[in-house]
């Protein structure tokens, strides 16, 4: 009896102990941190930023609700603000909003303590569309308008599409069909005040998709003419012909030549006999560009360019695992 007593008095000793050593902030018997300290974001997680662009935070689908929590210090005396797009969506160190359009958001969380002390924390939220969503591409010249012009949105699932609104704004779409690269047309509202919208697509069942991003501007870049618009896949096999012959008629040196292209690969604007067009390299020092996603590849003319398209058989676009959907010159 004396043994197992002896056992119990030690056991809630050490209990005891344990107790009054803990430095958790979940414990309010004994916190270390103070109102005076600078706030801490612990948890989520955000990775480095990169050229600029924060990383990307959490990707969830459309239909899915985005749900997190904050760990911050001093616990106690800091309260939290949840932020997408510069817009306030939640006090507090818990979020749980409804599913949002599909998207890429700028997720801010401010950390203040009462002292008013300050931190935040930033990254890319990406919602990403359902199967069989209409899915705009991010072509730069559909993604700046000017209020009153007539413009194009490609992408895929796009004959679904019969209204595109920008802020509050609504224009009716019109679908097109072009050999894969297709797209919806509709009117710029004219009475647009200038700046920067998330944009929704709807179709003539009323359901409502994400469409990103769209800039309203004063003008277009100008003398950006389009040379060639459709959809070509490049491969090593299958170089991008159609302007060869055409390129030596319609360039001159200080043009800029910009290929609008989307896939995951390698390439660039090369002579017919597959040497860079500002260098004169070939492989292995022709020096391709890495393509991920939808991008611009854009090469500035000299007068060793027309050079080398007049004695090398024109030029063409070279490289593999990407499709071209326009060409254009400035």
């Amino acid at each position: 009896m004396k043994k197992t007593l002896y056992n119990l008095v030690t056991a809630i000793v050490v209990l005891s102990m344990g107790m009054f050593c803990s430095c958790s902030e979940d414990n309010e018997g004994f916190i270390t941190a103070t109102e005076d300290d600078f706030p801490q974001i612990l948890l989520p997680w955000f990775g480095d930023w990169e050229d600029g662009e924060p990383a990307v935070y959490k990707s969830i689908s459309r239909d899915a609700e985005f749900i997190d929590s904050t760990v911050v210090t001093p616990a106690l005396y800091t309260t939290v603000e949840w932020f997408l797009d510069d817009e306030k969506v939640c006090d507090g160190k818990k979020i749980h909003l409804s599913p949002l359009p599909a998207g890429e958001y700028i997720l801010k969380i401010i950390a203040t303590t009462t002292k008013g002390k300050q931190t935040s924390r930033t990254g890319k939220l990406v919602v990403l569309p359902l199967d069989g969503d209409p899915v705009p591409t991010d072509d730069i010249s559909d993604r700046r308008v000017v209020p009153g012009m007539t413009a194009k949105l490609h992408g895929t699932n796009m004959e679904k599409v019969v209204k595109i609104t920008i802020g509050e704004k609504e224009a009716a779409a019109t679908f097109v069909a072009n050999n894969g690269y297709d797209y919806i047309e509709y009117t710029v509202p004219a009475d647009l005040a200038l700046g920067t919208y998330r944009i929704t697509l709807t179709d003539s069942d009323g359901n409502v998709y994400g469409g990103d991003k769209i800039e309203v501007c004063n003008e277009l870049p100008a003398g950006e003419e389009t040379l060639w618009e459709g959809s070509f896949n490049v491969t090593w096999d299958t170089p991008f012909t159609y302007l060869q012959t055409q390129f030596k008629e319609l360039l001159k040196s200080g043009d800029t030549v910009r290929a609008y292209v989307t896939g995951e690969g390698q390439g660039t604007m090369a002579t017919a006999w597959w040497n860079n067009i500002l260098t004169g390299k070939g492989d292995p020092e022709r020096g391709d560009i890495m393509i991920s996603g939808s991008t611009v590849l854009e090469f500035k003319l000299t007068d060793y360019s027309i050079q080398l398209m007049n004695e090398q058989d024109g030029a063409l676009f070279v490289g593999d695992g990407y499709t071209i959907t326009k060409i254009t010159k400035e």
